[in-house]
């Protein structure tokens, strides 16, 4: 099975097609009712090892949605509530826009402040919302993408106002808090409300997340905060994402800070 997947890796295939390859053949031989060849410490080193490799070379990067930093979200606040042409060519009228405006800043608002995932913020319910007497929010992940166990997440005083905002008076906590039911919709929204705002394109479900974790590492966030902050399980993405800020902060940053020429 190693060298299956280092084969495969020298005729150009990326790390991700090769963690695919490891799913199918896994999935296939417990189909079947063999155990499955992928599950070998030999195997997760090789792969770990094409990985490391990939990356030295240039090659297998994650691909990063841009950031929604604070700065973007600030264009979008002031920008989410003017008219917009739909998909047929008519303008939304100033009701509509209001709405789609209030909705929009309170996505792109809470999907920072907790960190969310797209698919996190599409399943969202009103019952899992909680508001509190400082003005500040909580929010209750009953799952996510790397944990079963549910999280409850920080939500601050202008993400919460957001929320206040599209809160209908009759909202039922089975109701989904922003009315878009998969993780699809929650990307196409923020990319383009992003696209509204000025911000170009490249923007997508993940941006607030990438945003909030770029944001939290220039304010001297460090990385163990930040991966409990995001629920990651590894250092690598909050790390890759950050890495910009991080290196801001770095030795060279420092040296230069400190009046060096």
């Amino acid at each position: 099975m190693a060298a299956y997947l280092a084969y495969r890796a020298g005729i150009g295939r990326s790390p991700s097609t090769l963690a695919l390859d490891r799913k199918a053949i896994s999935y296939r031989h417990g189909k079947r009712g063999y155990p499955s060849p992928t599950a070998s410490e030999g195997v997760k080193a090789t792969l770990a090892g094409l990985r490391n490799q990939a990356a030295e070379d240039g090659r297998g990067d994650p691909r990063q949605a841009r950031a929604l930093t604070g700065t973007g979200l600030r264009a979008i606040e002031r920008t989410a509530h003017r008219q917009r042409r739909g998909p047929t060519g008519r303008t939304e009228s100033v009701e509509s826009a209001r709405w789609r405006g209030d909705v929009d800043i309170a996505l792109a608002s809470v999907m920072r402040d907790a960190l969310l995932r797209r698919g996190e913020a599409a399943r969202l319910r009103w019952g899992e919302v909680e508001f509190w007497s400082d003005g500040s929010a909580r929010v209750i992940v009953r799952h996510s993408k790397t944990s079963s166990a549910s999280a409850v997440l920080y939500v601050g005083l202008r993400a919460a106002k957001a929320l206040r905002r599209i809160r209908a008076a009759d909202a039922e906590p089975g109701d989904r808090v922003f009315r878009l039911r998969s993780g699809r919709s929650i990307a196409n929204r923020i990319a383009a409300m992003a696209r509204a705002a000025g911000l170009g394109e490249g923007f997508s479900g993940h941006s607030p997340r990438i945003g909030m974790a770029q944001d939290l590492t220039a304010a001297g966030v460090g990385l163990p905060a930040l991966m409990v902050a995001g629920r990651w399980k590894s250092e690598r993405m909050p790390a890759y994402y950050s890495r910009g800020q991080s290196a801001g902060r770095g030795a060279v940053a420092n040296f230069y800070a400190n009046g060096a020429a």
